[in-house]
C-alpha cells in the first residue's frame, strides 16, 4: 500500500512538472505599445525601426499605426487607442487643455517651408503683403507662418490667409496659381520647389520647429523602460539613415508613407539627430502664441508639457 501511494504521489508530481514546463513564464511578455505616425518625414525613423527590427532588438513591442490626418491621429490618442505619436507642441497643448493628459518626450526632425508660387512674382517675404497664403488655422502651420512673417517685420494681418487644410490640395492650388504662396512640409514642399516654387523661409533657416514625439501620461507612468527602449530603437534608425544610401530604402518609404511617386526624385530627408528633448524656448513661444490667440486658458509651463526623465 505504501509503495502504491508513493507511486501515485510521484506520478502527480511528474504531471505537475510537465504542466509547468508547458506554461510560459509569467511577466516576461512585453506589452505592445501602439504608436501613431503621419505621412511625413518626421515619422520615417520610426517606420525604419519597425522594418529593420530595431524595436525587437531593444526588447520592446511596438505597433506602428499610420494616419492620414492629424485629426484622426489625435482622436485615436484621446480615445485610448494610442500610447504615443509623432505630433507637435500645439497638438499636445490642445490635448491637455481638453483634459487628455500627455507629455512630449522628444522633438522631431523635418523641414517646413514658406513657398511662393512660380508665377506669383514674389521673391521675398516682404512682397507677400496683400497676397494670398494657403495654410491651416490654429495649427503648427499657422504658428510657423506667423513666426516667419514676424521675422521679416510683418504682421499676420499683412497677408490674406486662405484656409486649405489638406496638404495635397494646398500644393495643387499653389501649382495652379490659385494662391500666391503657402506653407508646406517636406516632402510635398520638395515637389513644389521642383515645379518652380521659390523658398521664402523655412524652419531650417529659423531654427524654430515645434515638432514633437509625445506619449500619454498613463503610458509614461506605467511603461518608462519600454518608452526608453523605443528611443534607443529610434537612434538605431537614425544611424541607419545616416549611413545607408537613400536608394536602398526610398521605395519602401514612399510606399509605406503613401507619398506621391513624384517625390522620389526630390525627396530630401532631414539630417536626423538622436532623440533630444524639446527646446524649452520653442515650447514657451508656442504657448504664448496660443494664449495670445485665446486658443487655450491654462497657464502651461515647460515641465507641465515635457517629460525629461526618459532621455536622461
Amino acid at each position: 500500500m505504501k509503495r502504491t501511494l508513493v507511486f501515485v504521489v510521484a506520478l502527480v508530481f511528474a504531471f505537475n512538472l510537465v504542466g509547468c514546463a508547458d506554461k510560459p513564464p509569467t511577466g516576461t511578455e512585453p506589452k505592445a505599445l501602439n504608436f501613431g505616425v503621419m505621412p511625413d518625414v518626421e515619422s520615417i525613423p520610426f517606420i525604419i525601426a519597425e522594418k529593420n527590427g530595431y524595436f525587437e532588438n531593444r526588447g520592446v513591442k511596438v505597433n506602428i499605426i499610420h494616419f492620414k490626418s492629424a485629426q484622426d491621429r489625435d482622436s485615436a490618442m484621446q480615445s485610448g487607442q494610442l500610447d504615443g505619436m509623432v505630433t507637435d507642441v500645439l497638438a499636445v497643448v490642445f490635448a491637455n487643455e481638453g483634459g487628455f493628459k500627455q507629455k512630449m518626450v522628444a522633438r522631431n526632425d523635418g523641414n517646413i517651408q514658406f513657398l511662393a508660387g512660380k508665377k506669383s512674382g514674389i521673391n521675398s517675404m516682404q512682397e507677400l503683403k496683400g497676397r494670398t497664403v494657403g495654410l491651416s488655422t490654429n495649427t503648427i502651420m499657422e504658428y510657423l507662418a506667423d513666426q516667419m512673417l514676424a521675422s521679416s517685420q510683418m504682421r499676420p494681418e499683412d497677408v490674406s490667409k486662405v484656409v486649405i487644410p489638406p496638404l495635397p490640395t494646398r500644393l495643387e492650388m499653389l501649382q495652379g496659381g490659385k494662391i500666391d504662396a503657402c506653407i508646406l512640409p517636406d516632402p510635398l514642399a520638395g515637389v513644389a520647389i521642383k515645379d518652380g516654387a521659390r523658398i521664402l523661409n523655412s524652419t531650417d533657416k529659423m531654427g524654430n520647429k515645434p515638432g514633437a514625439v509625445a506619449f500619454t501620461e498613463k503610458c509614461l507612468n506605467e511603461n518608462p523602460e519600454a518608452i526608453r527602449a523605443i528611443f534607443h530603437a529610434y537612434n538605431d534608425a537614425v544611424a541607419y539613415l545616416k549611413n545607408e544610401p537613400q536608394h536602398s530604402y526610398v521605395d519602401f518609404v514612399i510606399q509605406s508613407q503613401g507619398f506621391p511617386a513624384a517625390v522620389k526624385d526630390s525627396l530630401a530627408l532631414p539630417q536626423y539627430a538622436n532623440a533630444t528633448k524639446p527646446d524649452e524656448q520653442i515650447v514657451n513661444q508656442v504657448v504664448q502664441w496660443m494664449k495670445a490667440k485665446n486658443l487655450v486658458k491654462g497657464n502651461y509651463q515647460y515641465n507641465d508639457l515635457v517629460d525629461d526623465a526618459v532621455l536622461r
